[in-house]
């Protein structure tokens, strides 16, 4: 396969129920794109799932060290992290193409919605939308993507346990202008399903806030689960 325009990162731990869905749905993409899944160790057969033909990479456990592991097997020219639980609107290659074919353009992400229908994720979706448009602060959900010269040149995310994509934003931002692209991606409401819709909302902007007063991503960590 001729260079990728998009190496796609997909950072996995205990995905059996998603990962394949996932893949199939960036089929139609296959000769335009690379598909790295980079697995931290899933105890529930997730690597076993992943089909002949896409790239698959054993990491320690750790969102950041994960896609970073993912970036440095990457031959796309830009980079996309992908959480296994969102999904790529039809047109994102076009939009990616069309955004980096300004040569100040760093990177960015996508506007967001949510799988689940109700007034309470519709505001959900907007807030968080509306954050990365003035603040151009990205969340993993939003598929954060970066010219992959301009990832290395930043050494790629942080090593820290929480918040690794809100201070590779604020890197990507000096790097160059980001942009907030018109996506949108659709992403899994489930851990505000599983653990309730105010308490995750509540968690979420406690983490944000306790990291802008300088609590360590470490500590953050302690009070965040990746269970889904």
């Amino acid at each position: 396969m001729k260079e990728p325009l998009i190496s796609i990162v997909i950072p996995t731990y205990n995905e059996a129920e998603t990962i394949g869905s996932t893949i199939e749905h960036l089929r139609p993409w296959s000769d335009m794109i690379e598909i790295i899944v980079v697995d931290g160790g899933s105890s529930d057969g997730t690597a076993g799932l992943i089909p002949e033909g896409i790239k698959l990479i054993q990491s320690p456990r750790g969102r950041a060290v994960q896609m970073n592991a993912g970036a440095r097997q990457a031959t796309g020219k830009a980079l996309l992290f992908l959480h296994s639980d969102t999904r790529l609107p039809h047109g994102f290659l076009r939009q990616i193409e069309l955004a980096l074919a300004n040569h100040s353009v760093a990177g960015g992400a996508f506007k967001v919605k949510f799988d689940h229908p109700g007034l309470f994720f519709h505001i959900a979706a907007l807030g968080s939308n509306l954050r990365a448009g003035l603040a151009r602060i990205y969340f993993g959900d939003q598929a954060i993507f970066a010219r992959r010269e301009t990832f290395n040149k930043l050494g790629g995310f942080p090593a820290v346990e929480l918040m690794e994509d809100w201070e590779f934003s604020r890197r990507l931002g000096r790097a160059g202008k980001t942009m907030l692209l018109p996506g949108p991606v659709t992403t899994s409401a489930r851990r505000w399903l599983l653990y309730g819709k105010w308490r995750t909302a509540w968690l979420m902007h406690k983490l944000k806030l306790l990291y802008l007063l300088g609590v360590s991503p470490a500590a953050l960590k302690r009070m965040y689960t990746d269970r889904r």
